[in-house]
């Protein structure tokens, strides 16, 4: 076996490794196997390098989601609104409006919005703030003042300020209040 002293380089050792191989098995077997082993570890890297490629081919810039106080303070709406609105938002990023998907669907079912495909709160940003800003200012301050939507049992209220402002009106029509004995409305 070789000495390897401190002065024997990486270049030093690898040739008289060569020359033992050579001198064991002849050249011709020595290049037909250095051959195999070179092209072995072409593709091996070639490989790497295409998962490598691949990999980061698919993977996705994370996209940061925007929240409800971002979606509002883009929307071009008079201050009074405006203002109104961005309060929602906060709330809405505290969970004390429109608290969980549940209730984003329920909001969503009874002033006929198109549910959101996805069931997350902030895939419903858009079509929420954009219905809720088709609202009077004074409907959105009653929203405000009263904590409508801040669970389940708070739909009412918001339903009324809707329907006032003639929202609504297909469901008020098919669906009257429990306490109103007129038989539902019929399409005929």
């Amino acid at each position: 076996m070789i000495n390897r002293g401190a002065e024997m380089t990486e270049a030093k050792y690898l040739k008289d490794m060569l020359c033992l191989m050579v001198d064991r098995h002849g050249p011709e077997q020595v290049n037909r196997a250095l051959r195999e082993v070179v092209s072995a570890h072409r593709r091996k890297n070639s490989n790497k390098a295409k998962a490598s490629s691949k990999n980061s081919a698919k993977a996705k810039p994370v996209k940061k989601k925007t929240t409800a106080l971002e979606y509002v303070a883009k929307m071009d709406l008079p201050s009074e609104k405006k203002r109104g609105l961005a309060e929602l938002a906060k709330r809405f990023e505290e969970k004390n409006f429109l608290p969980s998907f549940r209730s984003i669907r329920e909001f969503c079912r009874i002033y006929e919005i198109v549910e959101p495909a996805s069931n997350s709160r902030v895939s419903a940003l858009p079509r929420v703030f954009k219905f809720i800003a088709t609202l009077e200012a004074s409907d959105i301050q009653r929203i405000l003042d009263s904590g409508l939507f801040s669970g389940p049992s708070r739909l009412g209220p918001i339903a009324d300020a809707i329907m006032r402002n003639g929202r609504g009106a297909a469901y008020r029509l098919a669906n009257p209040p429990a306490s109103d004995n007129r038989p539902p409305a019929t399409g005929g």
